[in-house]
């Protein structure tokens, strides 16, 4: 090997310390772009190839699906799990798109959602082991929230398969019919009721009507709700914890 090929090959090695260390951070970044890239694919799909432009969603989800299981891969066991479980679900979301075909679609998003809790368990268990505030603690804590609500937009997504009546769309775009289908360009639909359900803003436009809708529409409110105030005490805690003012405290009373 010559010292430029030892000199790359450190270099790549260096590079993926690098993203090793900011896991949480770029799985992030990839929740994100999929939060942002589901209303722009609907703003900008008339103006593409539909194929292309229905390819948009199902990539960013496998590129989601790709950096979870970065991010969870601790060890060889978890990454081989969460790698059984993200592979098929990225195909079949994939596939969506060319075979449309309602068995399909429910399998990939059982899959999914199977993958995201899986995720979702690991990465509180990183949060409520870890001993100090960082920004990767930060950074676990909002995946863990973003995550959930993909996770019931996936839920969504396949109680409106199971049964098109399950929600009301009050202020439908004039000519088309809104759904609730993950994956193509109404994905916006499903994530954005998502959200709205879990900060509990409750705009009122999309009702839940079948039992499972409302049962988990419940669920992800109070979940929602529960997780940020564990959240921000256990932060708080641990930063009381290990500020100078409460190690000076604790001196003091010895």
């Amino acid at each position: 090997m010559t010292a430029d090929e030892g000199h790359t090959h450190e270099g790549r090695h260096e590079a993926w310390r690098t993203v090793l260390q900011h896991r949480f951070a770029v799985l992030l970044c990839a929740l994100a772009l999929l939060l942002v890239g589901a209303p722009l694919v609907r703003m900008f799909r008339p103006y593409a190839q539909s194929r292309i432009a229905d390819l948009v969603i199902p990539l960013l989800f496998a590129v989601v699906l790709l950096s979870a299981v970065l991010a969870v891969s601790r060890t060889r066991r978890t990454r081989t799990l969460a790698l059984l479980l993200a592979i098929p679900a990225a195909i079949l979301q994939v596939l969506q798109t060319w075979i449309a075909r309602d068995g399909l679609a429910i399998a990939g998003h059982f899959l999914g959602i199977l993958f995201l809790a899986y995720v979702i368990v690991l990465i509180l268990k990183f949060l409520f082991v870890s001993g100090r505030v960082s920004s990767d603690m930060i950074c676990a804590s909002l995946c863990v929230y973003v995550l959930l609500g993909v996770l019931c937009a996936l839920a969504y997504s396949v109680f409106y398969y199971l049964d098109p009546g399950a929600f009301v769309f009050s202020f439908a775009e004039e000519g088309e019919a809104e759904t609730m289908r993950f994956g193509g360009e109404r994905t916006f639909v499903a994530i954005y009721y998502s959200f709205v359900t879990m900060s509990t803003l409750g705009y009122g436009d999309i009702v839940p009507i079948s039992s499972m809708a409302r049962t988990c529409a419940a669920l992800q409110a109070v979940v929602g709700q529960l997780y940020l105030a564990v959240l921000v005490a256990r932060l708080v805690g641990l930063h009381i914890s290990h500020s100078p003012a409460a190690g000076a405290g604790g001196m003091n009373a010895d």
